[in-house]
């Protein structure tokens, strides 16, 4: 069974508030909750989840109102925070978080094309949002998802406390979309990345490696950025902090 870093980080981080987290899963269909439970004693912190995955559950058991559903859709920021307080307030936990979105390979459209995911997380009685675009299989856009989720709750619990140190940590590695083209290391071709909400074109790649945490390229943004992107084995990409020094070779 495997066990990610985020979850360990997660575990360490809700067990040392003493706080609660409950889940609402849409697109995900409880594989969050799979993985927060891969940990053990997890149960000193997650308390449980919903998988609300049709309109009609949202509305029964996450009290999500018709009127959200039928103005904004099941895939909007209004939703999933509607989620997320809902769920919140079924465990009555400090932490909730919430996920819906199309994994495809159908229902996707103009406006909300597949692999379009919003996440909501809330901490007390603050809620936010965030949405996400993914690529690849049904699968793929569902472990992009649950990985996402996990950061981005990470990640708002370090900015609820105030620790930099831990941000600066949490910011490493990341989850993130990747528009590519080609399989494999030395095919791929990355056109753009999805990076603190806004789409970077790439302009040229550099060197390329494999080790056991997954496929590694180099990559300038037409900006001169350099980036490292990480494909790992399950297809999901990961991003490293952008180098000070660019430098391809």
């Amino acid at each position: 069974m495997e066990t990610h870093p985020i979850e360990t980080l997660l575990a360490d981080r809700l067990k040392s508030l003493r706080w609660s987290l409950s889940l609402a899963e849409s697109c995900t269909g409880g594989l969050i909750s799979h993985r927060l439970t891969n940990v053990a004693g997890a149960s000193e912190y997650y308390l449980g989840g919903v998988v609300a995955y049709s309109n009609a559950a949202k509305q029964q058991l996450l009290g999500v109102k018709q009127e959200t559903l039928e103005r904004f859709g099941a895939v909007s920021e209004q939703t999933v925070k509607e989620m997320a307080q809902g769920v919140q307030k079924l465990f009555v936990t400090q932490t909730a978080i919430s996920v819906s979105g199309i994994a495809g390979p159908g229902g996707g459209s103009p406006e909300k094309p597949v692999g379009t995911v919003w996440i909501g997380v809330a901490i007390l009685d603050q809620v936010h949002a965030t949405q996400y675009r993914f690529f690849g299989t049904r699968e793929q856009i569902k472990q992009q998802s649950a990985e996402s989720a996990l950061w981005l709750l990470a990640t708002r619990l370090t900015l609820h406390q105030g620790d930099s140190v831990k941000l600066n940590q949490l910011k490493a590695t990341q989850p993130i979309a990747v528009d590519f083209s080609g399989e494999g290391l030395d095919a791929i071709r990355i056109r753009a990345i999805y990076w603190q909400e806004k789409w970077i074109a790439i302009e040229s790649m550099g060197r390329r490696w494999k080790d056991a945490f997954g496929n590694h390229f180099l990559t300038q943004s037409y900006q001169g950025n350099v980036y490292e992107v990480i494909q790992r084995a399950d297809g999901c990409w990961y991003l490293r902090a952008p180098m000070e020094r660019p430098d391809l070779a």
